[in-house]
């Protein structure tokens, strides 16, 4: 009797030990999943991805909205200066304020669509340029900026987040020819309003199909930035 009582002492025992390790397994498992990292007691993962999305809605004069929504870039060098001013407060560019913040729409009739790496900070020069339809420089889009008939660079109404992950801000500004007809193909969100700039920076641009617009003819901009964290 005292033989079959050990022995069931040590079968409870490799039970409990059997049962222990899968709630630890399970708790680390879960972890993993939850943090993607296997020691869920270092940290948990929090995480924000920053997603810009464009639209364009023009109205000829007696006409009606024509909209057209298009891929767009968001590049290296504008989303490394967003992570500097989160993490060490030193862009290098300007600093943010009402005059400094990516609510500011420039525009441009530069066709030639930007890639992800192509520089789009400061002064204009062969590899860089922080100017719209110009990113890239002068050995890049090669484009310019429009700064007049009404198109120069402006801030847009921002429409900010709030509630639960993920949440969208939006920044919506409407431009209206008011010299000549002028052609617009591309749109960016720049952190200033003026071109041609040491500090500027160009977070994100897309190009769409080139419109011609008349005297009086609008063009509204809708920039949607999405924000998703945990």
């Amino acid at each position: 009797m005292k033989f079959l009582k050990v022995e069931w002492t040590k079968k409870r025992g490799s039970i409990a030990l059997m049962a222990t390790g899968l709630v630890v397994s399970a708790f680390i498992l879960g972890g993993y999943v939850a943090t993607g990292n296997w020691n869920p007691w270092g940290n948990r993962h929090y995480y924000q991805v920053l997603n810009a999305n464009f639209q364009e809605c023009h109205t000829h004069v007696g006409g009606t909205p024509e909209c057209q929504s298009s891929h767009n870039v968001l590049f290296n060098t504008g989303a490394q200066y967003v992570e500097k001013l989160v993490t060490s407060n030193n862009e290098g560019f300007c600093t943010v304020s009402a005059t400094c913040s990516f609510n500011f729409i420039a525009m441009s009739s530069t066709a030639t669509a930007p890639t992800a790496g192509q520089s789009s900070t400061g002064l204009t020069t062969a590899t860089t340029s922080g100017d719209c339809g110009v990113a890239g420089g002068t050995g890049g889009q090669n484009g310019a900026e429009l700064t007049t008939n009404g198109f120069a660079a402006a801030a847009g109404a921002v429409t900010d987040i709030s509630g639960n992950s993920p949440q969208s801000s939006t920044v919506i500004k409407t431009f209206t020819d008011n010299t000549a007809a002028t052609t617009v193909a591309q749109s960016c969100l720049v952190n200033q309003a003026a071109s041609g700039s040491a500090t500027r920076v160009n977070l994100a641009a897309a190009t769409f199909t080139a419109v011609t617009l008349q005297v009086g003819d609008t063009i509204q901009i809708t920039w949607t930035i999405t924000w998703t964290w945990s």
